[in-house]
């Protein structure tokens, strides 16, 4: 059987999905937060108690899951309050590149629960889809992770924290970078009185080839056709931005290399 009680440890983006996706499952959650405000917050959006000091964490939990910042997991392994109020109950984090081991400090009965996914507290996600990567230290402990992840989606994968940390520093290349890059593309539009949503369909039609083709067989642009005419001319057109030019210039360098 899955978990019946959960405590989340954590209010933030992570946290807040997690909550109610198993709150849809009719899973009990309890919210602990570092803040009285941000558990109350969420808790009174489930509907469902909360605390903000580590005494008041119930004790008697199915599955204790840590969704907080990886520096805070860190904190939260040497804490020996929440050791004491754990008592050995099997927990686990949410952080993409923590080993699951860090938290053998806090429990005899320890795993990861990362979903692989950017959340955020004002959209609330479908978990149906999203790839849960899971890891313990005992295959007891694992089938019970299995069958709680598996509550909420349909893509569960054994992952274990070495492989985790290179899905981690992927998931930045794929999602951080390039939101950071559609944001330069927006910034440079905004200064010439360019509606951003003009780039929405391209954008659009670029993550639907991704469904079907590798990355690197969809490749287009100047970089790709070697077009040393448009590659000078757009770093003239940045003179002005040192700082984009040496990202233009680096990933039109390393575009152009892996096609060789």
């Amino acid at each position: 059987m899955p978990a019946d009680k959960i405590v989340i440890i954590g209010a933030g983006n992570v946290a807040t999905n997690l909550a109610f996706a198993f709150k849809k499952y009719t899973v009990e959650i309890h919210i602990h937060s570092r803040t009285e405000k941000s558990a109350k917050l969420l808790a009174e959006k489930l509907n469902c108690p909360y605390s903000f000091e580590i005494n008041n964490i119930p004790s008697n939990a199915d599955l204790y899951i840590i969704s907080v910042t990886d520096n805070a997991v860190f904190n939260l392994a040497e804490n020996t309050l929440l050791k004491k109020k754990i008592e050995n109950n099997l927990i686990v984090h949410t952080a993409g590149s923590v080993p699951a081991d860090i938290l053998k400090t806090l429990s005899g009965n320890y795993g990861v629960f990362y979903p692989l996914q950017t959340f955020s507290k004002n959209k609330i996600l479908d978990f149906k889809n999203i790839p849960v990567c899971i890891e313990a230290n005992s295959g007891f402990n694992y089938n019970f992770i299995l069958k709680t992840a598996s509550a909420i989606s349909e893509n569960v994968k054994n992952i274990n924290s070495e492989q985790r940390k290179y899905i981690h520093i992927a998931a930045v290349f794929a999602n951080n970078f390039t939101n950071r890059m559609a944001g330069i593309a927006e910034e440079i539009l905004k200064e010439n009185n360019i509606d951003f949503d003009i780039l929405l369909p391209l954008l659009q039609e670029t993550f639907e080839k991704l469904k079907k083709e590798s990355p690197g067989k969809i490749q287009t642009g100047p970089a790709v056709r070697n077009d040393e005419k448009i590659l000078k001319k757009h770093l003239e057109l940045l003179k002005n931005k040192p700082d984009l030019q040496k990202i233009y210039k680096f990933v039109s360098d390393n575009i152009s290399k892996t096609k060789k």
